[in-house]
C-alpha cells in the first residue's frame, strides 16, 4: 500500500471513529422516516445432513488412597466483639404511598 492510499484509509477511519463517538455521546440523533420492515425471505429445497457421531467414554469414580495429611492443634478462646446486625422494618400501610 503506497503512502497516498494509507492516508486515505487513515482519514476514513478517523471520520468513522468520530461519527461513532459523536453518536454514542448523543451529539446527534438519527431518525428514519418511512416504513421500516425487514425483507421477506423464503427458503425452499435443501435437506439436513444425516450425521453419525461416535464419542469417547469418560468414567468418573473414586478409589482408596493413602495421602499424608498434617495434624494441626488449634487453641481457641471466646472473645466478645461487635458484629454487624441487620434490622428490617416492613413498610406500614399508613396511606402515604401514592399509586
Amino acid at each position: 500500500m503506497d503512502k497516498g492510499s494509507r492516508t486515505i484509509v487513515v482519514v476514513v477511519a478517523v471520520i468513522v471513529l468520530l461519527a461513532v463517538v459523536g453518536y454514542a455521546l448523543g451529539l446527534f440523533n438519527v431518525d428514519a422516516s418511512g416504513d421500516l420492515k425487514t425483507p421477506e425471505v423464503s427458503v425452499t429445497g435443501g435437506e439436513i445432513p444425516e450425521l453419525q457421531v461416535e464419542t469417547g467414554e469418560i468414567d468418573v469414580g473414586t478409589e482408596k488412597a493413602t495421602v499424608p495429611v498434617p495434624e494441626v492443634d488449634v487453641k481457641t478462646d471466646n472473645v466478645e466483639i461487635d458484629v454487624p446486625t441487620v434490622d428490617i422494618k416492613p413498610a406500614g400501610d399508613d396511606g402515604s404511598a401514592k399509586q
